[in-house]
């Protein structure tokens, strides 16, 4: 039995170093503000949807997909650079609503539970 798969592995080594390069490679202190969540490869390792949130008191959602957009460029060089990958992925980044999502089904289940009590 394998326990981990290749795009596992991949996955986890490109969130490492995305993570790696945006805190201290590409010297933006803005995107320092911008966590990688997850990464998920496809099974031919030629796509990889990269899953971000940005601390939003110190950068947008906005400037954050436009930070990265610019520099795009910059880290796939970093990335081709230092990963031992054949071929690097096309790195897909898509915000991380998660979190939103999870807080807003509390907010329903607590105006939910209120009208039970309420009702009862």
């Amino acid at each position: 039995m394998r326990r981990f798969s290749k795009t596992d592995k991949v996955s986890d080594l490109l969130r490492h170093a995305i993570s790696n390069a945006l805190l201290f490679e590409l010297q933006v202190e803005k995107l320092k503000w911008i966590s990688i969540t997850d990464v998920r490869v496809n099974r031919d390792v030629k796509i990889a949807d990269v899953y971000y949130t940005a601390i939003e008191s110190q950068v947008t959602k906005e400037e954050a997909a436009a930070l990265i957009s610019r520099h795009l460029p910059e880290l796939k060089r970093y990335l081709a650079r230092n990963l031992r990958l054949r071929q690097l992925p096309e790195l897909r980044f898509k915000i991380d609503d998660v979190e939103e999502k999870a807080q807003e089904i509390d907010k329903l289940l607590l105006e939910i539970s209120k009208g039970v009590k309420n009702d009862g």
